[in-house]
């Protein structure tokens, strides 16, 4: 990262000691406008500036100048870029260049016409003109970048000053703690970068910076040394007395909790368990469908067998909450999240008719979920016919449940906004690996499992021949996975996102035409970026070194 991180630091360090302060009366900081290192030299010190992890590389805090008008924070912008590019939603206004993002190169409706994008030359082109900060927050490279090496200096701030503070009781547990911590946000990071940038940079310094830009297939080989690490510092560990007492510090109260609402806290094996999900993850998602080995799938199959194996098992998310007892707002995902900005009518987001295609008929999440608008949304803005839909989604706080899963309820401390891989996204990778090593079966009654979890009332036929299965399987993830930042992975691992001249688009699609005519077998030509360039914003400050991997994707 470039240069100006000293002054973001001690922006971060102002807002993480401040969130420690209110939970810690022993934290003596005299100056909280003029933040210095020694303060990481305490116990307090430095396990508040842990527990703000959150906040710096997901919160709404400090990034101010990543807001274009919709609001700012990884769960709004980020995941929403996840979201609408794998077509679950899409955003038809200006801001951080989303109507470009999201917009495909053009669509051919049923009576075999063609309708071109009507706002410039297809995304590639649109969003890597705007990738100068000339454009400011409207760079849509810029966010998720940003975030994730905000989080990364942070574990490399925690790194560099664990050894030389002072800890009480089992100091040597303590420091373990931390440390695996520190390694499992920075492969967090890392794995982040690495699935949607072109090339990316390995810092491992406070503060640091380089100009030795790696590929994008190196940066996830990074994540992995650091996922490793973490696990190496867990195994040896033991549930309870330090181990629990430091992770009831760092862990927010109000995220204190198992998927099913339920208290709960990692043990060092369900930690483990959530790294070797992670890495699974990065090796799907990174991995063209067709190009996946018989070694990839043997590896995948090693990674989901040991990774989250029950829906009880702790995994890594964040809870909406806001706490108008301090002076400032811990609003990590409330009001501040894709599916806040896509439920109800007149939001800001909107749902996909490509989406609510894939739900089967008899789907209790469908009709738990999304209605019909009192008018369809046609060609919205005239951005591009792909910006229509019929329906919205609903908020579960003002709804009557059927009794399946909900994606949105606007009630505090309800909703999960999941960071790392949950049980049902380890389960479906479990699937996908037995369907495409011979196990067609198998992998079915996985789907089968999911969709009973989320009491979905739908079962897949057995005895489905693979491409039958395959296809079970990624109506499933768009379904059991929405609004968890997959969309866009999945779209671009199985093809879609490529251009039709090369194989790619997809098929047989719900468009409604710019009169409102639905449309059931049209042909979408996304022809999208499948790796983001390096933001311009860094290169500016931070040029490639003569031994760097390409930055700008050619594609």
């Amino acid at each position: 990262m470039k240069n100006t991180k000293n002054n973001l630091f001690k922006c971060v360090l102002i807002l993480t000691l401040m969130i420690g302060s209110c939970k810690k009366q022993d934290l003596d900081v005299t100056n909280l406008n003029n933040p210095s290192y020694s303060v990481l030299a305490t116990e307090s010190g430095v396990v508040s500036f842990a527990s703000g992890f959150y906040k710096i590389g997901f919160g709404d805090q400090p990034v101010g100048s990543l807001n274009d008008g919709l609001g700012y924070g990884f769960h709004i912008i980020v995941q929403g870029f996840h979201e609408s590019m794998g077509d679950n939603i899409y955003v038809p206004w200006g801001n951080n260049s989303f109507k470009f993002a999201d917009n495909p190169l053009s669509v051919t409706l049923d009576d075999n016409s063609v309708v071109n994008n009507p706002i410039g030359n297809g995304q590639k082109a649109e969003l890597k003109l705007r990738n100068d900060r000339a454009f400011g927050a409207s760079n849509a490279f810029l966010p998720e970048w940003t975030y994730m090496y905000f989080l990364n200096n942070s574990a490399n701030v925690l790194l560099s000053k664990v050894d030389g503070t002072t800890f009480s009781g089992d100091a040597d547990a303590k420091k373990k703690v931390l440390k695996a911590w520190a390694y499992w946000w920075k492969g967090f990071a890392y794995s982040r970068i690495g699935s949607m940038y072109y090339a990316g940079l390995k810092i491992d310094d406070a503060n640091g910076t380089n100009g030795t830009y790696l590929s994008q297939a190196a940066i996830i080989a990074e994540a992995s040394v650091n996922l490793d690490k973490a696990a190496a510092i867990l195994g040896p560990l033991a549930s309870g007395g330090a181990f629990t007492d430091l992770m009831k510090q760092i862990i927010p109260t109000y995220m204190q909790f198992n998927p099913d609402g339920s208290a709960g806290l990692p043990t060092p094996a369900t930690w483990v368990k959530n790294i070797n999900s992670l890495k699974a993850r990065n090796l799907l998602v990174n991995t063209k469908l067709t190009a996946m080995s018989p070694a990839n799938w043997a590896q995948l199959t090693t990674l989901v067998n040991a990774g989250v194996s029950s829906a009880s098992d702790y995994v890594f998310l964040m809870k909406n909450y806001s706490n108008n007892a301090q002076s400032f707002t811990l609003n990590y995902a409330y009001d501040g999240s894709t599916q806040g900005y896509t439920a109800e009518p007149g939001n800001t987001f909107f749902i996909s008719e490509r989406l609510i295609q894939d739900f089967r008929p008899t789907d209790k999440r469908f009709t738990n979920n999304f209605d019909l608008l009192p008018t369809a949304e046609v060609n919205k803005r005239g951005r591009s016919i792909t910006f229509g839909t019929r329906y919205y989604l609903k908020d579960a706080a003002i709804s009557t449940s059927n009794g399946a899963i909900s994606y949105y309820n606007s009630n505090t401390g309800v909703d999960n906004f999941f960071l790392g891989v949950s049980f049902e996204e380890n389960q479906l990778m479990k699937a996908e690996a037995l369907i495409n090593t011979s196990q067609i079966d198998a992998g079915v009654t996985l789907i089968n499992a999911v969709r009973t979890l989320q009491n979905a009332n739908v079962t897949s036929a057995s005895g489905l021949l693979l491409a039958d299965a395959r296809e079970e399987l990624r109506k499933e993830r768009r379904c059991a996975l929405l609004f968890r930042g997959l969309a866009f992975y999945d779209a671009r691992r199985l093809g879609y996102t490529d251009d039709v001249s090369a194989g790619g688009g997809r098929r047989k699609c719900t468009v409604l035409s710019a009169t409102g005519a639905v449309n059931t077998n049209a042909t979408i030509n996304y022809s999208y970026l499948s790796y983001w360039d390096v933001p311009q914003n860094e290169l500016d400050f931070n040029a490639a070194a003569p031994s760097s991997a390409p930055v700008r994707n050619p594609g």
